[in-house]
This record gives structure tokens, sequence and C-alpha cells, in this order.
């Protein structure tokens, strides 16, 4: 320190002290800055999670389709085999061709057996009547909003009773509710 100027001691201890201080900011902010940057990988994270359960419900939509094919083109079959009967039918006997296309156009489509698992029954009759209207809804492909307006009730009322709905079913996912609706015979299969 200067003794003919006593002020120089100060102003280095002010120089210093600002200096400090703004190490110190630039150290706040450096720290924020990455829990900034940790933030953004943990949503990023998050979102990669969430396109990955898309990508599952997506295949597992896609399977649903295939078997939904599959039981078309079985009743295609039954229905071609049902026909080419009638006509052999009435190649034998000589029905006339009026008789011939009544009976092709009155021949009832026989629908494939859908396996039903011991106990989904009774699990059905254990659905509360709402539950059982927003699952047959879904079989239908019906979404959501949709089927919040056709119950007129609210979308977080629909989220709700699907929730329990797939607790109640120990079902994780809306291809699994569809499958178990045709399997019961809440709907049928399209044809």
């Amino acid at each position: 320190m200067n003794k003919n100027n006593p002020d120089a001691g100060v102003t280095v201890n002010r120089k210093q002290t600002d200096e400090a201080r703004t190490r110190s900011e630039l150290v706040k902010t450096r720290r924020e800055q990455a829990r900034t940057r940790t933030e953004l990988a943990k949503t990023r994270q998050e979102q990669t999670r969430t396109r990955t359960e898309l990508v599952k419900t997506r295949r597992e939509q896609a399977r649903t389709r295939t078997e939904l094919v599959k039981t078309r083109e079985e009743k295609t079959e039954i229905r071609t085999e049902q026909v080419e009967k009638t006509v052999q039918r009435a190649v034998h006997k000589e029905f006339d061709i009026h008789d011939l296309h009544q009976k092709i156009s009155t021949v009832p489509l026989k629908e494939p057996a859908v396996h039903v698992f011991p106990g989904e029954k009774s699990t059905l009759e254990r659905l509360t009547s709402r539950q059982r209207e927003i699952l047959e809804l879904i079989a239908k492909s019906r979404n959501t909003k949709q089927i919040a307006e056709t119950l007129k009730v609210s979308s977080k009322t629909v989220e709700y009773h699907r929730s329990k709905l797939m607790a109640a079913l120990n079902v994780h996912d809306i291809p699994g509710l569809v499958r178990f609706a045709l399997r019961v015979g809440l709907i049928q299969p399209e044809s």
C-alpha cells in the first residue's frame, strides 16, 4: 500500500471484490446452463420413450389388422365353400335358375369359431355398463374424442373408464381390448 495514497488499497480491494463477484456470477450462470442441458437431455429421453411406445402400439395395431384380414379371408373361404356346395346341389337336383339364385343369396354366413378363454365371460359380466359401452366403442375403432361425444361425457372421463377397464381385464393396450371384445362376442369381426 502506498503511504501517500491510502485510496489505492481500497481501489485494489474493490477491483478484486468486483472480479470475485463476476466469477461467482459466471459460475452460477454455468451451473444454470448445466441444469438446462440436463433437463433437455431428460426431455429427449422421454420423447424417445414415447416414440418407442408409439412404435410398439403401431406394431400391435398392425398385428390386429393382420388378424382381422385373416378372419375376413376365412369368412370368404367359408362363404365360397357354401356357395360351391349350393351350386353342386343345384346341379344335381336340377333347380331352376330362380331357385338357385334365391338359395345362394340366402345362405347364412357361418362365423369362424372364436376361442373364448375360461373366465373371460365372467370378467365381462363384472364390468360396469359404462366400461362395456366404452369397450364396445373402442372395438368399433372409435377414438377418445368420438367416444366422449357419443356418450356425452368429457375425454378425461373416457380415459378414466378406459384405464379402469384395462386394469380389470389386465390388458395394456387398445389392440388387446379389441381382441378381447372379439373373443367374448361383444362385437363381430368385420365382413
